[in-house]
């Protein structure tokens, strides 16, 4: 039982890493979305963030959560200067979040540091004005 086990394993890692024929096929469209980073036609910028984080009502740490982005890739709206964070920088994106904190519709802003952009702000990226603000609620 042990060796099945661990020849079932082995397979998956292979599998997962494409080492085995035809895997990366199957993981090429998954790697190539991952990282993808731009501002895409619809004006919003599309790109890989750290899942599972936790978005502000305002650009700062110091303010109540409004939602939770739990996706690793996804749009972010506009970005605003707020107040700095371990990135380097204080630009933070305004994103729609995967689930919404009450009383507040789940949008809200993460600091640029868990987005995948290589330049902050994204180049393309428009700066949110407050109809964007306006998206956050309650």
């Amino acid at each position: 039982m042990m060796i099945r086990n661990v020849a079932a394993t082995t397979l998956l890692t292979a599998a997962v890493f494409g080492a085995l024929p035809g895997a990366g096929a199957v993981a090429a469209p998954a790697l190539a979305a991952a990282e993808e980073c731009g501002v895409r036609s619809d004006g919003r910028l599309w790109c890989g963030n750290t899942p599972n984080i936790t978005l502000s009502y305002d650009a700062s740490y110091q303010t109540a959560e409004t939602g939770v982005l739990t996706s690793g890739f996804s749009w972010f709206q506009c970005w605003v200067e707020g107040g700095p964070h371990a990135g380097g920088n204080s630009i933070w994106y305004l994103a729609a979040g995967d689930k919404a904190i009450s009383p507040y519709r789940g949008w809200g802003f993460l600091p640029a540091v868990h987005v995948a952009t290589a330049h902050d702000p994204a180049p393309g990226l428009r700066e949110c004005t407050l109809a964007d603000y306006n998206l956050i609620g309650p």
